[in-house]
């Protein structure tokens, strides 16, 4: 059964995405939804659906996809996705 998500969880989604995308090259989907799922606690959305759209989203846009949460502090050290 696919998540339905909020108009703010799914802008915040593709705004992660377009900055990681644009500004690292790679999408790191582990980190990314680590990021989104904090921003979004209140709307209390599982990480594996957040990762889960990452990942099609990511896939559409034919961008370079890592799935590797080893290097979430390099993500922490440069935070450049919208808060």
């Amino acid at each position: 059964m696919k998540t339905t998500f909020s108009n703010r969880l799914s802008e915040d989604i593709i705004r992660t995405l377009e900055f990681a995308i644009r500004d690292f090259g790679t999408a790191n989907v582990s980190v990314l939804a680590e990021q989104i799922r904090k921003r979004n606690e209140a709307e209390n959305v599982a990480l594996e659906d957040i990762v889960e759209n990452l990942t099609e989203r990511a896939i559409l846009r034919g961008a370079a996809i890592e799935l590797d949460s080893a290097s979430l502090e390099h993500y922490e050290d440069n935070p450049r996705a919208p808060s």
